[in-house]
């Protein structure tokens, strides 16, 4: 049970991307139609019904639909992006979020999943991927049911992956103010700031989530102003360590 808690705040500092070379070379095969799953494109906008982009984006997102009879997901893939090493990269980090639930999941468990462009323009791209996994039991009762949140974030200049972790300035001045800034967003009654929870961006707030306790029936979400939250961030964002 705690592995499938545990996804939707630490898996964005799990997927660490490679060198563009050696992402390159290493990439796993596309994920592809085995007997029972289908992968379709969506409506001819590139968008299904659960999924959105800005009205001024950077690149064109196109929506893929996996079917499985315990299995449904969408998950986008974005065209016109400067730097072709880059646009596949990102690609395969989208397609890999599917990839990591499929191969994890038993065919008692049920997972719907969808996605939002939380961001497409500006200084950053956001991804949010968001439903609900139930797990299964061998004899086929249901069991219990999980929220699934989990996000790939980019630097708009460089295409660097971005987590709490790179994106924020770490001496402890900074982390300090921004720790009471995160709070006076979060309410009191909120967990204290830390750098393993997740992120994501609107084009005006930087949103962190976290899940309170094993018991949460969603995930906690704090909002911060972009405007209010910029000068803590580092400049530039370092690449993520592989």
């Amino acid at each position: 049970m705690q592995k499938w808690i545990a996804f939707g705040i630490f898996s964005i500092l799990l997927l660490g991307g490679a060198g563009a070379v050696c992402a390159k070379m290493q990439q796993p095969p596309p994920l592809t139609a085995p007997a029972g799953q289908v992968l379709q494109h969506s409506g001819p906008d590139g968008e299904s019904g659960t999924s959105r982009k800005t009205s001024k984006a950077d690149f064109e997102v196109t929506n893929l639909t996996v079917h499985r009879a315990h299995f449904t997901a969408d998950y986008p893939q974005i065209k016109g992006l400067t730097g072709v090493l880059a646009e596949e990269n990102i690609n395969q980090d989208l397609e890999n979020i599917i990839r990591k639930y499929s191969e994890d999941m038993t065919t008692s468990d049920k997972l719907n999943l969808s996605y939002e462009v939380a961001s497409s323009s500006g200084d950053f791209y956001s991804f949010v991927f968001h439903g609900t996994l139930t797990q299964g039991m061998p004899n086929g009762v249901t069991g219990e049911s999980f929220p699934v949140l989990d996000t790939l974030n980019y630097d708009a200049r460089t295409n660097s992956r971005v987590v709490s972790e790179n994106l924020l300035k770490h001496d402890k001045e900074s982390l300090a103010a921004f720790s009471k800034l995160f709070s006076s967003y979060a309410g009191k009654d909120a967990k204290a700031f830390g750098n393993d929870m997740g992120v994501f961006f609107t084009d005006a707030d930087i949103v962190f989530y976290f899940l309170k306790d094993d018991a949460a029936p969603g995930y906690t979400q704090v909002h911060i102003p972009l405007v209010e939250a910029k000068p803590f961030f580092n400049d530039p964002i370092q690449p993520l360590n592989k």
